[in-house]
Formats: structure tokens, C-alpha cells, sequence
């Protein structure tokens, strides 16, 4: 009996894998006028939703087949299907649908309705069907991984026992000494070393690897992030020479000279931390220390006036009549309605199912009205958001202009403002304060020269290392040493005065094994949601209220990948809501730095 109840289960077993990995069938169908061969814009929406529900699986393959109605000579109507396959596979490519293998298939009138005056039957034989075999992604992981592998740069170094540069693709320089790498035993790495480097600069860099900016529960802001490991001939991981470290510098927008330098800790089955530990590293501006520049900069000196001499009260007086001008209103673009374009329902999937009893005693005829209902709600829902969405859309093309005009008006503003405080300011300096303004800008130029000099200097070092031909030498850089391999975050502490809140997420289909994030407006931090006890529901706590903020969600559903973004002018306790829209691996990133700026 035991063994005819195995034996059972693992028929059972065998039955839901081969259920996982058969095949699944799309089909789609777009229908033409009589003697037409171009879709109309209500067909070209159907071809884009059926091209975005495609892309977003892991793998397909296409077959497009091309009909005609009876009307017109047999040799016409096979040159018409031909045509019209060829206008929607030409749609398909113009939405990033290039199946590898495409198979056309033109039936011409073989098939119609013959001999027929119905209308409804003419319509259906002036059709292209389409039916796709696609691949379904495994789980989120395998489709994820696939972007992640993009991210990785593999450099080989053949003599470990020699100083090495390293330059990453993103404009990240790494300077490796001599005999760093060693082996678990603690001996000297001697054959070709591998070392993989990712970069994470940039926020959708960091989204795509699965990276936070937490530390034991606390905000972050971060300046970037690499990934530094390497292994021998054999594979074998290899670490870093105790009191050995690898020299970096990495690219940066906004120098801080208070981050920090933070290791990966708690690292999760990707290799991605999933928590930060504080070393003891901090950032440098330059690499005069490793380059051994000897040129200092000269000290810039302020003066202090007087007391008597203090015109600071009587400047004050007139800023007080003399208001500065008002900073421009700058409006914000309605990303909610343009990162979600309405798509109209699909009335055929919309019945009315009653429940209880009333599945029993239901007539035909109600059956039939409460669907028309619903229809006619799905439909009259969707023209309210075309509506809203196309109302956006002209709002939003013109907005850029508006803001520049707005700037220029400012600047102006501003430029004349700026006259007359210097003016009202100069009237009032004696002539001693004159002569020492003069000295002070005097030493001002020459320190901003010997700094500019010195820049030029390290440029050209950095330049004369043959990994490192082609860098930017004026690029603003932070300076670190990272004396273990694997993730460097160089970030701060944040803390922010303001009240804090809880904020909630409703993903509808999300579940625990989403990636769900919060990423605010007034900080580069990425921060991650957690599964509330509702399905589908997320929240995080300590945010700062009042803050603008997106919230990203992305997993595979039903083998498809899937991601939902909101923008959220300013952080309370109200749920933001997201919906799911199917995204193709390769758009990922590319939509991720769209909606975030990055």
C-alpha cells in the first residue's frame, strides 16, 4: 500500500512539472476594412497591449496568419493578406516585437465565409490572426538576474604581483597593488586573477542589483555604490592581504566630504547586502596621497570688519524694502497618468456571474442586462481616465516651455535685483574696506588657480595609466580605500527633523516575494517596503512627512514580469495605490531611469 501511494505522488509530481513547463499560447486577432490593409488606431492599441503582454515573458515565437473576405479575384486577395501581415508585423517591430523565429502564413479568402451578404461575417474573414508560444519566466530572480548579469564587468589580471589599474564602464578607476590578493590559506594569489566589478551609481543601477540604503534600520544617502571580488585560475575565491586595500575612485555629481564608507553585511542568495556596517574608511576630494602631488594649496583669508565699519544692519534695512524676487513656480509633470497609459477593456471578459441562489433563478434576460451594465462601467471608466490621460499629456507638453519662461523671467529679475544691492552695498563701504575686498579677491584667484592646476596635475596622472586612457580628468570623484572585497557604499547618516510616518503600498497581485521600494525626492535612498499582514498591502516607517516620493514595485506574475510605479507628491499616512503593467527585462532599467531621473 505504501509503495502504490508513492508511486501515486510521484506521478502526481511529475504531472505539475510537466504542467510548468508546457508551452503557453497567446493569440491575438486585428481586423481590417474591406480593401484595407492598415490597422486603425483602435486595432494599433489592441497590437501594442498584445506587444507589451508578450514582451514581458522570458522568450516567444510568433505565427502570423492573414485572411481576406471572398470579395475580389483570388490572386488580389492573397497580395492584400500578404499586405496585411506585413503592416502588423511591421506594428509589432515599431513596439520592440522581434521574435527570433516568425512564421507568415497568408491565406488570402481560402478560408471566408462564401457566398455571404452578412456584414458581421465579412468583418470576421478581413482579419490577421497572431499566435505566440512564449516561455514563461521561472520566478523573479531568473528574470531580474538577467539585467543584473548586464551589470557585470569581468577584468583579468595576468600578474597579481604587479600594481594594477582597473577603469569601470561607468567611469568608476580602482588602483590594485602589488601581491593584494591572497588565498584562503593567506598565500600570494601568482596566476591570472578575475575580477568582477559592478557599479551602481546611479539609482536604477541600484534597483536592478537589489540594493537598500539602510543601515541596522537607519535612512542612508548614498554617493554610489561597486562590487569587488575576484577568483584564481581555479575558480577559487580569493580575498584581500590583511592591511591591503584597493584605492577607488568613483564618479559624483555632489561631493560630500561627510560620507562615510560602509561594507555589505546580511547579504541575501543574490549576493546583493541587505544591510550596511560602518567602517572606518572616509572620502577624500583628491588623490594627492596617491599620487604623491606636493603642491599645496595656497589658504584663502576673509577679513573681519570693524564694528563701527558693520554695514550689515543697514543692508539689512534695505532688503527689508527691497524684497529679493520670488523664485519661479515650477509645476510638476503628471507622471501618475504617464507612466500609465488607460487600455480600453476587454468587453468579451466582462459577465455578470451571479453568486448563491441567484446563479440558480437568474433569467437569460437579467443575465444579459447586468453585463451590458458592467460593460457599459468598464467603458464609461476607461473614457474617464483617456480623458484625464490625454488632459495630462497636453498639460505636460507644455510645461517645459512654461518653466524656462519662467527661469528666463527670474534670472532677469534676479540680475537686476542683484545691481542694486551691490550698489546700495558699495555706497556704503569706506575706502579701507574697498582695499581689503580688493586683497581678499586678489588671494581668492590665485587659491582657485593652484587648485585648478592641481586638478590638471592628477588629471594627467590618472590619464598616464594605461587602464585609465580616455577618463574625464575634470570629473568630480570620491576618494576611498576598500579593504575588503565585495559591496562599498560610500553614504551618510540621515536624520531629518520633520515628523514622521508610516507609509502604506497597495499592490494589487503582489506578493511577499515582490520588490517593492521607496525611493524619496530630496535624498538619493533607496529603501525597502515590508509585506503588511493584507496581501498585496506593503508598508514602511520613519519616512519624514511631506516629502515627494515614487514607490517601484516589479515581479514575475504567472510567468510574467511586471512592474507599477506612483509618484507621491508628499509622504502621509493615505495608501498609495499601484497597478501591475507587464515590462519587457530588456525596457526595465531604461524605464526605471525615466521615471527617476537617473
Amino acid at each position: 500500500m505504501r509503495n502504490l501511494l508513492t508511486l501515486c505522488f510521484l506521478t502526481l509530481l511529475c504531472t505539475c512539472v510537466s504542467a510548468q513547463k508546457e508551452a503557453l499560447r497567446l493569440t491575438e486577432s486585428v481586423y481590417f476594412p474591406s480593401d484595407g490593409h492598415q490597422p486603425d488606431a483602435t486595432e494599433m492599441e489592441k497590437l501594442a497591449g498584445f506587444a507589451a503582454t508578450l514582451s514581458s515573458y522570458a522568450g516567444y515565437s510568433l505565427k502570423v496568419e492573414a485572411f481576406t473576405d471572398e470579395k475580389g479575384s483570388a490572386a488580389y486577395n492573397e497580395t492584400l493578406a500578404q499586405r496585411r501581415a506585413a503592416a502588423v508585423t511591421a506594428a509589432l517591430a515599431a513596439n520592440r516585437i522581434t521574435p527570433a523565429a516568425t512564421d507568415i502564413l497568408t491565406y488570402g479568402e481560402q478560408r471566408a465565409h462564401q457566398n455571404t451578404t452578412d456584414d458581421a461575417e465579412r468583418q470576421n474573414d478581413r482579419r490577421v490572426d497572431l499566435v505566440a508560444t512564449v516561455t514563461r519566466w521561472e520566478n523573479t530572480d531568473a528574470a531580474i538576474g538577467q539585467a543584473r548579469a548586464a551589470q557585470r564587468q569581468t577584468i583579468v589580471i595576468d600578474d597579481p604581483t604587479r600594481r594594477q589599474a582597473i577603469a569601470g564602464r561607468k567611469g568608476g578607476a580602482f588602483l590594485v597593488e602589488a601581491n593584494s590578493f591572497v588565498r584562503a590559506d593567506g598565500s600570494s594569489a601568482t596566476g591570472p586573477v578575475s575580477v568582477e566589478l559592478i557599479e551602481a551609481y546611479d539609482l536604477s543601477d541600484m534597483l536592478i542589483a537589489g540594493l537598500t540604503t539602510t543601515a541596522a534600520g537607519q535612512r542612508l544617502v548614498t554617493g554610489g555604490m561597486v562590487s569587488l571580488t575576484a577568483t584564481d585560475a581555479d575558480g577559487a575565491a580569493l580575498s584581500l592581504r590583511t592591511g591591503a586595500s584597493i584605492t577607488a575612485a568613483t564618479p559624483t555629481d555632489d561631493f560630500n566630504a561627510q560620507m562615510r564608507i560602509f561594507s555589505g553585511a546580511d547579504h541575501n542568495e543574490n549576493g546583493a547586502p541587505a544591510d550596511w556596517a560602518l567602517t572606518t574608511g572616509r572620502v577624500a576630494p583628491s588623490a594627492d596621497a596617491l599620487f604623491g602631488v606636493a603642491a599645496s594649496l595656497p589658504t584663502p583669508i576673509t577679513y573681519r570688519l570693524e564694528a563701527e565699519e558693520n554695514i550689515g544692519s543697514e543692508m539689512y534695512k534695505w532688503r527689508q524694502m527691497n524684497p529679493e524676487p520670488k523664485a519661479p513656480k515650477v509645476e510638476k509633470a503628471d507622471l501618475n497618468f504617464l507612466s500609465r497609459k488607460p487600455v480600453p477593456p476587454v468587453l468579451e471578459e466582462i459577465v455578470y456571474e451571479p453568486k448563491g441562489l441567484g446563479a440558480v433563478f437568474v433569467s437569460k434576460a437579467k443575465r444579459a442586462a447586468e453585463t451590458e451594465k458592467l460593460r457599459e462601467k468598464a467603458t464609461a471608466t476607461y473614457l474617464r481616465h483617456k480623458k484625464r490621460y490625454e488632459r495630462a499629456l497636453v498639460r505636460n507638453e507644455g510645461m517645459p516651455a512654461r518653466n524656462k519662461a519662467r527661469q528666463i523671467q527670474f534670472a532677469a529679475d534676479q540680475k537686476e535685483w542683484q545691481a542694486r544691492f551691490d550698489a546700495k552695498k558699495e555706497s556704503l563701504m569706506t575706502v579701507e574696506m574697498r582695499r581689503l575686498r580688493a586683497i581678499a579677491e586678489e588671494r581668492r584667484e590665485r587659491y582657485e588657480a593652484a587648485r585648478a592646476e592641481r586638478a590638471r596635475v592628477i588629471g594627467e596622472k590618472l590619464a598616464g595609466l594605461d587602464d585609465l586612457s580616455g577618463q574625464q580628468a575634470n570629473i568630480s570623484r570620491y576618494f576611498f580605500g576598500i579593504s575588503k572585497l565585495g559591496w562599498t557604499n560610500v553614504d551618510i547618516y540621515h536624520t531629518s527633523p520633520a515628523e514622521e510616518v508610516q507609509l502604506l503600498a497597495k499592490v494589487p497581485g503582489s506578493t511577499p516575494e515582490a520588490t517593492v521600494v521607496f525611493v524619496p525626492t530630496d535624498r538619493p535612498s533607496v529603501i525597502a517596503y515590508r509585506p503588511d499582514s493584507e496581501a498585496g498591502s506593503w508598508k514602511r516607517g520613519g519616512i519624514p512627512r511631506g516629502i515627494g516620493y515614487h514607490v517601484i514595485a516589479y515581479q514575475v506574475v504567472e510567468g510574467k514580469l511586471m512592474m507599477a510605479h506612483r509618484f507621491v507628491d508628499s509622504a502621509s499616512a493615505a495608501p498609495a495605490s499601484l497597478a501591475y503593467q507587464p515590462v519587457a527585462i530588456t525596457e526595465l532599467q531604461g524605464k526605471l531611469a525615466e521615471l527617476l531621473g537617473s
